[in-house]
């Protein structure tokens, strides 16, 4: 029997960790021992008891280290709302599997339980026939929401806008509008302001919760509302909503359609995913990779859409090969104006990056447009012309500790000096550019300036250098 026992003893799963005296941290390689430990368990009233603890974004991240077996078994643990919440956080490949192992009816009731804006994007993630069949098992009040949101093109307001909203009559009494916000927050989270419309359903302006219950129950709404909350377009490009709401520090904003009728709200959450997913997008689209691609995504997919991109880099790079080769008998003369070379490329690629990142930055921000175009690339020669002084008097100070060749020292100089200038000019308006072509700024930009500085710098250096050619070789001589 003690035999016995001591092999029970044995096989216990690892000691659990007490939450009320730990606090949780998803990083912390015990809480997943933790989490395994009771997995190891037959009971999952424990394991319930944990997984209902977390935020959806920290059992995502469990489901990552967890077979689809045990990710499975949590995810039947928790109610059909959250279901849903944690199916938008995985990662793609583990939600593509779930999305195909779960039934239509087990996905129907899932979108049910979700607001409009999350179940247009779980519907999203489906393609026509599944989303067909998933709606047509929807409440026709749902369907009719949901397919409403998932009419709009992505990448605007109404794409990423809420449908549930509190809204009230300017002509109804404080009293009233108490009472609708009893009866419609029921359906709605996070309430932050009562909307205000005409009877045509127009929008007219808002009310905070605050004032709107410490105001007297017979005054009129439209006595008491505020109107500096600007409503946005449903075609609006989430980009001018998100600086919209960075510029007026909006918490939420009603959206509206052409004819001016509030049809949902945005809030800041909303936003904060919108501008996180754009600024990885452009980051990723300056370096030519797929904002799609992760580090599950099949080594030859990534590839081939790497390939395209380092394609055209190529053929930019034979244009500034073009220019050395112009020059061949120069370079044979004076050899040392190829370790110089790189220098003054390297330099002037590096300065053509901060100015572009900067006035990128600056027309996501909408900065740009308000400011003028022009004044943004005078600014930016005028840091050039700044720059390529200071570092023109540097290098050539060093060339000549090296040479001691006068003329050397001062050639290094002006092709550092004049190519700081052409990435200052380049690295600003070919974004400006491409935006007014209404083309990516950020696809397409870094192809651009990088050619010309590297040709500018090749061309300034070299081109000096056969015209004082006589001089060079006698100071080297």
């Amino acid at each position: 029997m003690a035999e016995f026992r001591e092999k029970e003893e044995t096989e216990e799963p690892a000691r659990l960790l007490d939450p009320e005296r730990l606090s949780f941290t998803r990083d912390d390689p015990e809480w997943e021992d933790h989490l395994r430990a009771l997995l190891a368990r037959s009971d999952d009233s424990e394991l319930k008891s944990f997984v209902s603890d977390l935020y959806t974004s920290d059992i995502a991240h469990f489901f990552e280290k967890l077979s689809f077996e045990e990710s499975d078994r949590l995810f039947k643990l928790l109610d059909p709302e959250e279901q849903g919440l944690l199916l938008l956080e995985l990662d793609d490949n583990i939600k593509e599997r779930f999305l195909d192992h779960l039934s239509h009816e087990e996905l129907a009731t899932i979108v049910g339980e979700q607001q409009s804006d999350t179940a247009a994007d779980i519907l999203g993630e489906l393609d026509d026939e599944q989303r067909g069949r998933i709606l047509s098992r929807l409440d026709p009040d749902d369907r009719f929401e949901v397919s409403e949101l998932l009419g709009y093109p992505e990448g605007t307001a109404g794409s990423i806008m809420a449908r549930e909203f509190v809204s009230v009559l300017e002509t109804d009494t404080v009293k009233k509008a108490i009472a609708n916000v009893r009866r419609i927050s029921r359906e709605t989270d996070d309430i932050y302001n009562v909307f205000v419309v005409d009877k045509a359903g127009r929008y007219r302006g808002h009310i905070s919760l605050r004032r709107l219950i410490l105001t007297r129950p017979s005054t009129r709404v439209k006595k008491i509302m505020e109107e500096e909350l600007l409503p946005l377009p449903a075609t609006m490009d989430v980009e001018e909503v998100a600086n919209s709401f960075t510029r007026y520090d909006f918490i939420t904003a009603p959206v509206v359609d052409e004819r001016g009728v509030l049809i949902g709200r945005i809030t800041a959450d909303d936003i904060l995913e919108v501008m996180q997913d754009e600024a990885s997008e452009d980051f990723l689209r300056m370096g030519g990779v797929s904002a799609e691609e992760t580090l599950k995504t099949p080594v030859w997919r990534a590839a081939a859409v790497r390939v395209l991109w380092l394609t055209i880099n190529l053929a930019t790079a034979f244009l500034a090969a073009s220019i050395v080769r112009f020059f061949e008998d120069t370079i044979e003369k004076v050899v040392i104006l190829a370790a110089l070379m790189p220098i003054v490329a390297g330099m002037g690629g590096n300065a053509a990056s901060q100015t572009m990142a900067f006035t990128i930055r600056n027309l996501a921000l909408g900065e740009i447009s308000k400011q003028g175009s022009r004044r943004v690339v005078f600014r930016e020669m005028g840091i050039g012309l700044i720059n390529g002084l200071s570092l023109g008097i540097f290098a050539g100070l060093l060339v000549f500790m090296l040479t001691h060749h006068v003329i050397l020292s001062g050639l290094i100089s002006f092709a550092l000096f004049g190519n700081m200038l052409i990435a200052a000019a380049i690295g600003s308006s070919v974004p400006i550019l491409l935006q007014k072509w209404n083309i990516d700024p950020a696809i397409g930009s870094s192809i651009f300036v990088t050619t010309c500085t590297d040709m500018g710098g090749f061309f300034f250096l070299l081109g000096m250098a056969r015209l004082l050619l006589p001089f060079l070789l006698s100071g080297i001589q």
